[in-house]
Protein backbone atom coordinates (compact mmCIF):
# COMPACT_ATOMS: atom_id res chain seq x y z
CA UNK A 1 0.00 0.00 0.00
CA UNK A 2 1.36 3.23 -0.91
CA UNK A 3 0.91 6.29 1.59
CA UNK A 4 0.76 9.46 -0.13
CA UNK A 5 2.01 12.14 3.13
CA UNK A 6 2.47 15.32 1.19
CA UNK A 7 1.75 16.71 -2.36
CA UNK A 8 1.64 19.83 -4.20
CA UNK A 9 0.25 20.40 -7.67
CA UNK A 10 1.78 23.01 -10.21
CA UNK A 11 3.87 24.30 -7.73
CA UNK A 12 5.71 27.89 -8.85
CA UNK A 13 8.83 29.40 -7.72
CA UNK A 14 11.09 32.27 -8.64
CA UNK A 15 14.57 32.30 -10.79
CA UNK A 16 16.10 32.26 -7.36
CA UNK A 17 14.49 28.92 -6.01
CA UNK A 18 17.17 26.18 -4.89
CA UNK A 19 16.43 23.26 -2.74
CA UNK A 20 19.83 21.68 -1.23
CA UNK A 21 18.97 17.85 0.94
CA UNK A 22 22.24 16.34 1.89
CA UNK A 23 20.01 14.00 3.35
CA UNK A 24 17.45 13.47 1.72
CA UNK A 25 13.60 13.26 2.58
CA UNK A 26 13.02 10.62 5.37
CA UNK A 27 10.59 9.37 2.21
CA UNK A 28 10.36 8.71 -1.14
CA UNK A 29 10.30 12.15 -3.30
CA UNK A 30 8.65 12.53 -6.83
CA UNK A 31 9.21 15.34 -8.53
CA UNK A 32 7.12 15.97 -12.39
CA UNK A 33 9.51 19.14 -13.57
CA UNK A 34 7.39 21.28 -15.75
CA UNK A 35 9.99 23.55 -16.68
CA UNK A 36 13.62 24.09 -17.21
CA UNK A 37 15.94 23.38 -14.09
CA UNK A 38 19.38 22.24 -12.61
CA UNK A 39 19.73 19.37 -11.21
CA UNK A 40 22.90 17.17 -9.24
CA UNK A 41 23.29 14.41 -10.67
CA UNK A 42 25.93 12.17 -9.33
CA UNK A 43 27.55 15.11 -8.92
CA UNK A 44 27.82 16.50 -11.51
CA UNK A 45 25.27 19.92 -12.50
CA UNK A 46 22.94 19.27 -15.52
CA UNK A 47 20.48 21.55 -16.88
CA UNK A 48 16.82 19.41 -17.31
CA UNK A 49 14.12 19.99 -20.11
CA UNK A 50 10.72 20.96 -18.82
CA UNK A 51 8.58 17.39 -18.88
CA UNK A 52 11.27 15.78 -16.46
CA UNK A 53 10.50 13.21 -13.83
CA UNK A 54 12.68 12.63 -10.81
CA UNK A 55 12.22 9.91 -8.33
CA UNK A 56 14.54 9.69 -5.04
CA UNK A 57 14.48 7.24 -2.53
CA UNK A 58 14.61 7.98 1.08
CA UNK A 59 17.78 9.31 2.35
CA UNK A 60 18.74 9.78 -1.07
CA UNK A 61 20.67 13.45 -1.45
CA UNK A 62 19.28 15.48 -3.79
CA UNK A 63 19.85 19.07 -4.61
CA UNK A 64 18.00 21.58 -7.09
CA UNK A 65 17.80 24.88 -8.45
CA UNK A 66 16.06 26.91 -11.27
CA UNK A 67 17.54 27.63 -14.92
CA UNK A 68 17.32 31.77 -14.63
CA UNK A 69 13.81 31.52 -14.84
CA UNK A 70 10.63 30.41 -12.96
CA UNK A 71 10.43 26.90 -11.47
CA UNK A 72 7.12 24.79 -12.19
CA UNK A 73 6.84 21.23 -10.83
CA UNK A 74 4.62 18.65 -9.17
CA UNK A 75 5.84 17.10 -6.15
CA UNK A 76 4.67 14.39 -3.22
CA UNK A 77 6.58 12.63 -0.36
CA UNK A 78 5.56 9.04 -0.77
CA UNK A 79 5.75 6.18 2.10
CA UNK A 80 5.63 2.72 1.10
CA UNK A 81 6.49 -0.83 3.38
CA UNK A 82 7.72 -2.57 0.16
CA UNK A 83 10.38 -1.15 -2.41
CA UNK A 84 8.69 1.19 -4.95
CA UNK A 85 10.47 0.46 -7.66
CA UNK A 86 13.11 -2.67 -9.06
CA UNK A 87 16.71 -2.47 -8.33
CA UNK A 88 17.38 -1.00 -12.05
CA UNK A 89 14.93 1.73 -11.49
CA UNK A 90 17.46 5.07 -11.98
CA UNK A 91 16.62 6.66 -8.82
CA UNK A 92 17.72 10.54 -8.36
CA UNK A 93 18.18 10.52 -12.33
CA UNK A 94 16.47 12.61 -14.40
CA UNK A 95 13.45 10.46 -16.77
CA UNK A 96 12.16 12.53 -20.19
CA UNK A 97 8.35 12.41 -20.19
CA UNK A 98 7.35 11.89 -23.89
CA UNK A 99 3.36 11.86 -23.14
CA UNK A 100 3.80 14.92 -20.07
CA UNK A 101 0.12 15.78 -20.14
CA UNK A 102 -0.85 12.03 -19.22
CA UNK A 103 1.45 12.44 -16.58
CA UNK A 104 0.28 15.90 -15.26
CA UNK A 105 -3.41 14.91 -15.49
CA UNK A 106 -3.07 11.67 -13.48
CA UNK A 107 -1.35 13.23 -11.13
CA UNK A 108 -4.10 15.69 -10.92
CA UNK A 109 -6.55 13.65 -9.97
CA UNK A 110 -3.76 12.34 -7.36
CA UNK A 111 -4.25 15.73 -6.05
CA UNK A 112 -7.68 16.58 -5.88
CA UNK A 113 -8.47 12.94 -3.98
CA UNK A 114 -5.74 13.79 -1.46
CA UNK A 115 -7.46 16.92 -0.39
CA UNK A 116 -10.88 14.94 -0.70
CA UNK A 117 -12.74 12.83 1.91
CA UNK A 118 -14.92 10.13 -0.12
CA UNK A 119 -14.87 6.52 1.38
CA UNK A 120 -13.14 4.95 -2.25
CA UNK A 121 -10.15 7.68 -1.29
CA UNK A 122 -7.55 5.62 -0.19
CA UNK A 123 -8.03 3.23 -2.52
CA UNK A 124 -8.44 5.77 -5.75
CA UNK A 125 -4.93 7.39 -4.55
CA UNK A 126 -3.02 3.98 -4.21
CA UNK A 127 -4.70 2.94 -7.53
CA UNK A 128 -3.91 6.23 -9.17
CA UNK A 129 -0.28 6.52 -7.58
CA UNK A 130 0.72 2.83 -8.87
CA UNK A 131 -0.18 3.06 -12.19
CA UNK A 132 1.98 6.68 -12.26
CA UNK A 133 4.44 4.52 -10.72
CA UNK A 134 4.61 1.96 -13.36
CA UNK A 135 4.14 4.41 -16.65
CA UNK A 136 7.42 5.97 -15.20
CA UNK A 137 9.05 2.48 -14.62
CA UNK A 138 8.31 1.85 -18.46
CA UNK A 139 9.26 5.27 -19.44
CA UNK A 140 12.90 5.21 -17.66
CA UNK A 141 13.71 1.29 -19.67
CA UNK A 142 15.14 3.26 -22.70
CA UNK A 143 16.51 0.28 -23.94
CA UNK A 144 13.55 -1.78 -24.09
CA UNK A 145 11.41 1.75 -24.87
CA UNK A 146 13.72 4.07 -27.18
CA UNK A 147 11.82 7.23 -28.54
CA UNK A 148 11.13 5.24 -31.82
CA UNK A 149 8.71 3.13 -29.59
CA UNK A 150 6.70 6.15 -28.85
CA UNK A 151 6.44 7.43 -32.07
CA UNK A 152 5.19 4.18 -33.26
CA UNK A 153 2.61 4.09 -30.22
CA UNK A 154 1.46 7.61 -31.38
CA UNK A 155 1.52 6.46 -35.29
CA UNK A 156 -1.47 3.35 -33.62
CA UNK A 157 -3.21 5.41 -31.96
CA UNK A 158 -3.59 7.60 -35.06
CA UNK A 159 -4.45 4.24 -37.11
CA UNK A 160 -7.52 3.43 -34.65
CA UNK A 161 -8.93 7.51 -34.21
CA UNK A 162 -8.99 7.87 -38.07
CA UNK A 163 -9.58 4.42 -39.46
CA UNK A 164 -10.95 6.55 -43.11
CA UNK A 165 -7.53 7.86 -43.87
CA UNK A 166 -5.64 6.93 -46.74
CA UNK A 167 -3.41 4.75 -44.87
CA UNK A 168 0.09 3.43 -46.87
CA UNK A 169 3.27 1.34 -45.46
CA UNK A 170 5.08 4.05 -47.77
CA UNK A 171 3.27 6.90 -46.18
CA UNK A 172 3.90 5.56 -42.20
CA UNK A 173 7.34 5.08 -43.05
CA UNK A 174 7.61 8.26 -44.61
CA UNK A 175 5.66 9.98 -41.58
CA UNK A 176 8.46 8.13 -38.87
CA UNK A 177 11.40 8.82 -41.48
CA UNK A 178 12.19 5.13 -41.67
CA UNK A 179 12.31 2.61 -44.65
CA UNK A 180 9.41 0.56 -44.55
CA UNK A 181 11.25 -2.26 -43.86
CA UNK A 182 12.69 -1.29 -40.79
CA UNK A 183 9.18 0.29 -40.00
CA UNK A 184 7.80 -2.98 -40.42
CA UNK A 185 10.50 -4.80 -37.99
CA UNK A 186 9.70 -2.77 -35.08
CA UNK A 187 5.98 -2.33 -35.26
CA UNK A 188 5.80 -6.51 -35.37
CA UNK A 189 8.57 -6.34 -32.54
CA UNK A 190 6.19 -3.78 -30.03
CA UNK A 191 2.65 -4.51 -31.34
CA UNK A 192 2.81 -8.27 -32.50
CA UNK A 193 1.12 -7.13 -35.42
CA UNK A 194 1.64 -5.14 -38.89
CA UNK A 195 0.75 -1.70 -39.45
CA UNK A 196 -1.50 -3.12 -42.66
CA UNK A 197 -2.84 -4.99 -39.97
CA UNK A 198 -3.88 -2.71 -37.70
CA UNK A 199 -5.43 -0.30 -40.61
CA UNK A 200 -8.10 -3.04 -41.20
CA UNK A 201 -8.86 -3.81 -37.46
CA UNK A 202 -9.61 -0.42 -37.01
CA UNK A 203 -11.79 0.10 -40.35
CA UNK A 204 -13.41 -3.20 -39.10
CA UNK A 205 -14.03 -1.97 -35.08
CA UNK A 206 -15.49 1.19 -36.26
CA UNK A 207 -17.56 -0.89 -39.11
CA UNK A 208 -19.27 -2.25 -36.30
CA UNK A 209 -20.20 0.29 -34.26
CA UNK A 210 -21.35 1.81 -37.23
CA UNK A 211 -23.81 -1.07 -38.03
CA UNK A 212 -25.34 -1.41 -34.49
CA UNK A 213 -25.43 2.68 -34.26
CA UNK A 214 -27.44 3.61 -36.97
CA UNK A 215 -29.38 2.72 -40.09
CA UNK A 216 -26.92 4.24 -42.63
CA UNK A 217 -26.59 2.05 -46.34
CA UNK A 218 -23.67 -0.20 -46.52
CA UNK A 219 -22.12 1.83 -49.30
CA UNK A 220 -22.37 5.23 -46.90
CA UNK A 221 -20.95 2.57 -44.15
CA UNK A 222 -17.93 1.11 -46.14
CA UNK A 223 -17.01 5.09 -46.91
CA UNK A 224 -17.18 6.22 -43.82
CA UNK A 225 -14.41 3.23 -42.75
CA UNK A 226 -11.86 3.95 -46.15
CA UNK A 227 -13.41 1.50 -48.54
CA UNK A 228 -13.92 2.50 -52.16
CA UNK A 229 -15.52 -0.75 -53.08
CA UNK A 230 -18.63 -1.68 -50.75
CA UNK A 231 -17.85 -5.09 -51.91
CA UNK A 232 -13.92 -5.18 -50.40
CA UNK A 233 -15.31 -3.84 -47.28
CA UNK A 234 -18.12 -7.09 -47.37
CA UNK A 235 -15.05 -9.51 -48.10
CA UNK A 236 -12.40 -8.00 -45.86
CA UNK A 237 -15.34 -7.30 -42.78
CA UNK A 238 -16.63 -11.24 -42.77
CA UNK A 239 -12.41 -13.01 -43.39
CA UNK A 240 -12.29 -10.68 -40.15
CA UNK A 241 -15.64 -11.61 -38.16
CA UNK A 242 -16.34 -14.31 -39.64
CA UNK A 243 -20.10 -13.54 -41.07
CA UNK A 244 -21.18 -10.34 -43.59
CA UNK A 245 -21.95 -6.67 -42.69
CA UNK A 246 -25.90 -7.42 -42.87
CA UNK A 247 -26.31 -10.18 -40.85
CA UNK A 248 -24.10 -8.67 -37.89
CA UNK A 249 -26.08 -5.55 -38.28
CA UNK A 250 -29.23 -8.05 -37.50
Amino acid sequence: MIDLIRIGWNSTHDESFEVDRPNGHPVYLLLLVKSPARFLVQDTWQTTAPDTAFLFKPGQKHRYCADHCTYINDWAHIRSAAPLMGEHFPFGKPIALHHPEDYYNLFHLIYNEFYGVAPNRNFIINNLMTALLAKLADESNTEEYPDIYYDLAALREQIYKFPAKEWSIESMASQLSVSTGYLHSLYRHYFNTTCMSDVIQSRIQYSCELLTSNRKPLGEISEMCGYHSVEHFIRQFKSVTGTTPGKYRK
